[in-house]
């Protein structure tokens, strides 16, 4: 029988207590309860922490473009920095954030108008008043050059092309939700273009007079107004600050007209002035677009479409001319070289004459004829001529004695010329009487016109020229 170990314990037996990794029920099941909750929990740190890496995933629309900001700068230089219409990601905030900036055109208002009531402003009319001042405290208006006052409503049409500069110096923009009415001018955008429109337009409009604004020159004022806003941007720009704001030249400066409200209108307690004026204007301007077309087809039928350069051609001519008078009054020493140059520009003229269409082309083709008629006549006598010189030669007198014979009988053969035998007589006079007209038909005016030429046996034919007297003398 062996001896008991006084250090051993108790031995264990049926009667000995459950083991120590042995719990109730109850703590079991709050075990297992805590050990799922710790899997959840890290399930829902793991969601949480993959969240938050992709909160930085954004989507950049058709009409924008995006950017990744870094501790509140820009990422990257240049083009390099906007990120174009598509899926991006950046860092999670506060390391990175991600904007975008639209690209599409924006409107801004630009008033110059006296305060309006309530009912005019719901109604879009104006209610004419006599008899009150404008308060430069409440009512806005523009100062023309020729000292008048007139009221506008322009309307800035603008788009963002620099989102670099833009995001920069002028973000954020204004919201178009807010219901307050000067919400805009708390935003750098609105306040910044604003000014810059506002100080254009009351520059230029000191160079214009107030009918010209309203009337035909409108469209020409709001194209300056465009251009001086260009210039300051431009201007900006080279001190250091571009805005990244591009506004057109000729299209981004608008009148905008709101019902019976016009874009550009004159004070209402002298409206009906205006008015009158403004239609007399008009009445003039109709007159003298009717007078430039009947100007234009009566040109047209001179000397065709192209009278114009012609025009500008005898312009050109006469001035040398004038050049050349002038040059050689004072002995000028250039004389050479504006002869040729009148030279050039005549032969200019003629080319152009001889291209031309109209009456012009009936002139010259007429003149032509003429001269063709006289040319063929000269040479028909000079052609007469060398067939009779040698006859001549051989025996003058026999020669003319012929020639002398053959006239008379020409004479003497005419019927309706009364002829008369002169002998002795050395001082021959003959006197015929005026061109009498033909009834029903006028003496021609123009030299060169055909009947200037016609022989006296048709005028006599014709009666229009009194039988003349044929004297034969002898000697």
């Amino acid at each position: 029988m062996s001896q008991k170990d006084p250090q051993a314990g108790p031995e264990a037996g049926p009667e000995a207590g459950p083991p120590a990794d042995e719990l109730d029920p109850a703590n079991q099941s709050l075990a297992e309860a805590l050990r799922k909750s710790f899997w959840v929990l890290k399930l829902l740190m793991m969601v949480l922490v993959i969240l938050y890496v992709f909160s930085g995933a954004f989507t950049v629309e058709s009409d924008e473009v995006g950017f990744k900001m870094r501790y509140g700068r820009v990422v990257g230089d240049g083009a390099a920095a906007v990120l174009r219409p598509g899926f991006h990601w950046s860092l999670p905030y506060p390391f990175e954030q991600n904007m975008t900036v639209s690209t599409s055109e924006r409107e801004l208002p630009v008033e110059f108008l006296y305060l309006l009531s309530e009912t005019e402003i719901e109604q879009g009319t104006l209610e004419l008043k006599y008899n009150n001042f404008l308060n430069p405290e409440v009512d806005d208006f523009l100062i023309t050059g020729d000292l008048n006052i007139i009221h506008g409503k322009l309307l800035i049409k603008y788009r963002i092309t620099d989102p670099v500069d833009y995001i920069t110096y002028v973000y954020p923009k204004p919201t178009t939700d807010d219901p307050r009415p000067d919400h805009q001018t708390r935003f750098p955008e609105a306040t910044i273009l604003k000014s810059l429109v506002r100080s254009a337009v009351i520059e230029v409009a000191a160079g214009f007079r107030a009918l010209t604004i309203r009337g035909e020159g409108q469209e020409r004022f709001l194209h300056a107004v465009g251009r001086r806003v260009n210039d300051k941007l431009a201007a900006l720009a080279r001190d250091g600050t571009p805005l990244g704001i591009s506004v057109d030249r000729d299209t981004g400066i608008i009148g905008s007209k709101v019902a019976d409200i016009e874009a550009i209108f004159p004070p209402r307690q002298v409206q009906a002035e205006f008015d009158r004026v403004f239609t007399t204007q008009t009445e003039k301007n109709t007159v003298i677009s009717a007078a430039e077309k009947v100007q234009k087809a009566l040109l047209t039928l001179v000397a065709g479409t192209s009278h114009d350069s012609l025009y500008q051609a005898l312009e050109e001519e006469y001035h040398a001319i004038l050049a050349l008078s002038a040059a050689e009054s004072a002995a000028a020493a250039d004389l050479d070289t504006l002869k040729t140059d009148v030279a050039a520009k005549r032969k200019n003229v003629e080319a152009m004459l001889l291209a031309a269409t109209g009456m012009v082309r009936a002139r010259i083709s007429r003149a032509e004829g003429v001269r063709d008629t006289l040319v063929q006549e000269a040479r028909a006598d000079h052609d007469q001529l060398m067939r009779l010189l040698p006859e001549y030669r051989r025996n003058p007198d026999i020669f003319l004695s012929r020639k002398r014979d053959e006239v008379y009988a020409m004479a003497l053969s005419m019927e309706g010329v009364e002829k008369y035998y002169v002998s002795g007589v050395h001082d021959v006079r003959i006197k015929i009487p005026q061109l009498r007209p033909v009834p029903g038909q006028e003496l021609p005016a123009d030299p060169d016109d055909d009947y200037a030429r016609i022989t006296i046996d048709q005028l006599i034919k014709d009666g229009r020229l009194d039988p003349a007297v044929m004297l034969i003398t002898s000697r």
